[in-house]
């Protein structure tokens, strides 16, 4: 007598992915869940342990981070300074990126390294040195000073990055748009540039991120009309004691540009990220 295959045991496996996938989840998701629900608390209910998981939501938080910290003009500066210094860096280190992959350059590698060593200077050594120029310039307290510093800043690592995701292109495609009657420029911009749009998609998420987040430069090089979003959410931390509704609320802020970033970019990212990862 046949009897009928049992389908239990991939029907058990099925369930346990689904369950380990949700607990995976949620424990990365619970520090976002904490954030955003202290920034709709009073300060008493953030304050009361146990934790109030039921609680009447209140903008106390995001007003006072409005009118009393004009994270406005924070949030104002924090996207025309981190979004001018992608596009400098994307601009610049995808070119730069492009003649170190394609030309034969003399001494190109020393070139690269000589750029990948501006990433390896800490932070904390340049910013006196910036800080001593932007005053003898004039520039010091300007949105500009920080375009150009976190331009320099997130270059070296998209040239490093760009160059790997080009010459993943075979340059043979190139060749025939040249054959064909393309221009140099034009075989890079109608053929070379649409293969990298998952390329610069990652690497531009990445640099945005690491501007966005930046505040050592920013609470140095600023005063009062640059500041940015880092620099008005560490004045939370008070010499005696710690905001953490007004900490949440400014936390939150920070993070939704990040977010609809993500979102905008996420058909292009899980390509970018894993472009040149497997071969053969």
């Amino acid at each position: 007598m046949n009897r009928r295959p049992t389908q239990l045991g991939p029907t058990l496996r099925n369930i346990a992915c689904w369950l380990m996938a949700l607990a995976v989840t949620a424990f990365f998701f619970f520090p976002i869940y904490w954030m955003a629900t202290s920034s709709l608390k009073s300060e008493n209910d953030v304050a009361t342990y146990p934790p109030l998981w039921s609680f009447t939501p209140s903008l106390h938080s995001y007003r006072q981070l409005f009118e009393e910290m004009n994270a406005l003009d924070a949030l104002l500066n924090s996207c025309l300074i981190v979004g001018m210094a992608t596009c400098l860096a994307m601009i610049a280190g995808t070119l730069a990126a492009y003649a170190m992959a394609r030309f034969d350059i003399k001494g190109k590698n020393f070139l690269a390294f000589e750029i990948l060593s501006i990433r390896m200077l800490p932070p904390i050594v340049s910013v006196i040195p910036l800080f001593i120029i932007a005053k003898q310039l004039g520039i010091f307290d300007t949105p500009w000073l920080l375009i150009a510093a976190y331009t320099l800043s997130g270059l070296p690592f998209v040239v490093w990055v760009m160059r790997v995701f080009i010459q993943e292109i075979p340059q043979s495609i190139e060749e025939a748009a040249l054959i064909d009657g393309c221009s140099r420029y034009q075989a890079f911009w109608r053929v070379t540039l649409p293969l990298l749009l998952p390329g610069l998609a990652a690497t531009m998420v990445i640099v945005f991120m690491f501007a966005w987040n930046e505040f050592l430069l920013a609470s140095i090089l600023t005063s009062r009309d640059a500041k940015t979003l880092p620099v008005i959410a560490a004045s939370a931390i008070k010499p005696k004691a710690i905001s953490f509704g007004l900490a949440s609320a400014a936390g939150v802020l920070m993070s939704l540009p990040v977010v609809v970033l993500v979102l905008m970019m996420q058909r292009y990212l899980v390509r970018g990220l894993t472009l040149g990862a497997v071969k053969g």
